[in-house]
């Protein structure tokens, strides 16, 4: 099966709320994500996306939390550079299964998908949503995600991503 690398921003406001929006082909409730450009890291492709379907510029938020150092990531290009740079860790890696689409030609599919949280960069602005992206933006409290219908409305992992691993980080 064919496999396409995607970067997907679960976007956390300071009041503790997720940017979502109603995606037209998915007809659920989804995080803004897509596919990596060449030359793109995930990182990169997770901001792009969320400016592309929300109009929000967002920070990228790694996952910091490993057996040798809590907090950030340790950078281990310090001082050096013209070596490289550490790129974020996202909280999650999946393997997505996807759909055929016979109305875009497209056969089923797997996403690799890096998983990032992110927060606006300024709360002021305002949401532009991308209409060939979805019908509708909403930033969801927790009470209102854990309301939400597995079978109609959000997928099961975007669910238990805002309930399970974002709420305690945003908090």
């Amino acid at each position: 099966m064919q496999r396409h690398s995607t970067a997907t921003a679960f976007v956390v406001d300071s009041q503790n709320r997720t940017l979502l929006l109603w995606h037209k082909r998915m007809q659920r409730w989804m995080p803004p994500g897509g596919h990596v450009d060449p030359n793109e890291s995930p990182e990169e492709t997770a901001q792009r996306e969320c400016k592309e379907e929300t109009g929000l510029d967002v920070e990228i938020i790694g996952d910091g939390s490993t057996p040798l150092t809590t907090g950030e990531q340790t950078d281990i290009f310090a001082g050096n550079r013209e070596e490289g740079r550490i790129l974020k860790r996202p909280i999650a890696f999946l393997l997505e299964n996807i759909p055929e689409s016979p109305e875009r030609n497209e056969p089923a599919h797997q996403h690799m998908d890096c998983v990032y949280l992110a927060c606006p960069l300024d709360e002021a602005q305002a949401l532009c949503l991308a209409q060939n992206e979805g019908d509708e933006l909403h930033w969801f409290t927790v009470d209102e995600i854990a309301a939400l219908d597995e079978k109609t409305e959000i997928f099961a992992n975007v669910k238990h991503y805002i309930l399970a691993v974002l709420t305690p980080v945003a908090s």
